[in-house]
This record gives structure tokens, sequence and C-alpha cells, in this order.
């Protein structure tokens, strides 16, 4: 199999070296955690900018946050999927997330321990193993989504009236 490729208006005909499966060798695996470290800072760069809000600096508690919300968007990024703007999420594991990292922060705080202190991936690690252990904070997300988005429904007929 092969791609035509353009250049400066001549047609090229390159092979597809690689397919499902393949093996990478050292420098094929640098190179495309290079592309995907550049696409998940490329693709984030807007939530960072909205969070900072003409600021300069985040405090920890917001760089906190967004680092989880990093994390989620990292995980379940894939090369070549097009979402316009970012990794379709699911609002329910994205708010049990919200729910269980909410809880460990509690925890840190009632134990002295302040959140710039403990590594954004770790929190992350420990909402995920809460959530394994703790199936009811799935179900509690799962009502916030649904009262969100009927509330959310209720009103959009007349938000959308004068669009």
């Amino acid at each position: 199999m092969a791609e035509t490729l353009t250049i400066q208006g001549h047609t090229f005909t390159a092979p597809l070296r690689y397919e499902e499966g393949h093996e990478l060798t050292a420098n094929e695996a640098s190179a495309l955690n290079q592309t995907f470290h550049e696409n998940l800072r490329n693709n984030f760069a807007k939530k960072v900018s909205d969070a900072l809000n003409g600021r300069e600096r985040l405090d920890d508690d917001e760089l906190s946050d967004l680092q989880g919300q990093f994390d989620t968007y990292a995980e379940g990024y894939e090369f070549g999927v097009r979402t316009g703007g970012g990794a379709v999420r699911d609002p329910v594991m994205s708010e049990a997330m919200r729910i269980a990292r909410d809880k460990i922060f509690e925890h840190l705080k009632r134990k002295g321990v302040k959140r710039k202190d403990v590594e954004a991936s770790k929190i992350t690690d420990a909402a995920k193993k809460l959530l394994d252990k703790n199936p009811e904070i799935v179900e509690i997300a799962k009502q916030r989504v649904a009262e969100t988005q009927a509330a959310a429904a209720s009103e959009l007929d007349e938000v959308m009236a004068g669009i």
C-alpha cells in the first residue's frame, strides 16, 4: 500500500511504513512521543489560556485542577481522531473523576497536606483507585450529569429563541 504526496506541485508515491502491531524502534518511539506531546500541548493551550484570563500565573489549586483535566485528556488522546478541540470525554466519568479528586483534596487538607505538595499525576492515580473501590461515586456522577442536562434542556428553547 502507498499514499500519494504532493511536494511543490509534484506527485510522489510514499510507502505506508507502519501498520497496527508494528514493533517500534527506539527512534520511532521517540518521534511518536514527541508528536504526542506536541499535540497535547497544542490542543490544551486554549484551556490554559482561558484559565489564565489575562493573568501571568495560575494559583496552585487552578494548576492542580488543570493538571487533572490534562491527565484525563492525555489518557483519552488518540492520533488521527478529530474531535474539534479535544478528545471526546464521557461527561459521567469526567464528573466522577472530579468528585474523586475533590474527596482526595478534602482528605489531604484534613491531614494538613497542601495540594501543591502532591504531584497531580498521583492525585489522578489515587482518584482512579477511589473510583475502582467506590463505584457509587460513578452513580452519583450519573445523577449529577443527568440533572445538569435536564436543567439545561429545559431552558434551551428560551435561550436559543434570539439566535
